[in-house]
């Protein structure tokens, strides 16, 4: 049984849309919050995540995992890591979220700030420490202008719960610089 006929089983459904490769100019703020010599888990990601790279390129230990790889976020958990990073599947953002605080271990993943607006988004944190990484633009994932703001939702990272942050750009138009995860992708289709 392939991994995404696993998740069919359990009723959870692969979007073909849930997956946005993050550029670098989105990885680099959550860096000054990753405390030295931690061994961060990215769940969504591939070695040629900008995530893994980035980190790595930083003197940080790295476990990736994809479900590509065999390795399904609601099935794997490495044997050590100290905190999580990534960019979750946004159609599983709840069942994402919800084992990430099972887990106990900070968190920073990155999803779209209008999902606040959700009333099941606001019933899942009622009861929950939530800290946000808000940058200052619309990052764009693939060239093109982004309609909506993607900021890191945080457990346990940040020095206080609402953190705003300023980039250089938004990744959109002449500024684009695509991650190496979605120039390989383009290449493939």
């Amino acid at each position: 049984m392939s991994k995404m006929d696993s998740w069919l089983k359990k009723g959870i459904q692969f979007n073909v849309k849930d997956e946005y490769y993050t550029p670098r100019i989105l990885v680099e703020p959550i860096l000054k919050y990753i405390k030295k010599d931690s061994i961060i888990w990215c769940p969504f990601d591939t070695e040629e995540s900008e995530f893994v790279k980035c980190f790595k390129e930083n003197g940080f230990k790295v476990i990736h995992s994809h479900i590509w790889n065999g390795k399904d976020f609601f099935e794997y958990e490495p044997e050590q890591y100290d905190v999580i990073i990534s960019n979750p599947p946004f159609s599983l953002k709840l069942k994402v979220l919800d084992r990430l605080y099972k887990f106990n271990k900070p968190f920073a993943v990155i999803l779209g700030l209008p999902i606040l607006n959700y009333q099941e988004v606001g019933n899942f944190f009622l009861d929950k420490e939530l800290q946000l990484l808000i940058v200052d633009k619309k990052i764009s994932f693939d060239g093109n202008t982004a309609s909506f703001n993607n900021s890191y939702f945080c457990y346990k990272m940040l020095p206080k719960d609402i953190v705003f942050t300023h980039l250089t750009h938004n990744n959109s138009n002449k500024n684009f610089i695509a991650s190496d995860m979605y120039k390989n992708q383009m290449k493939n289709k």
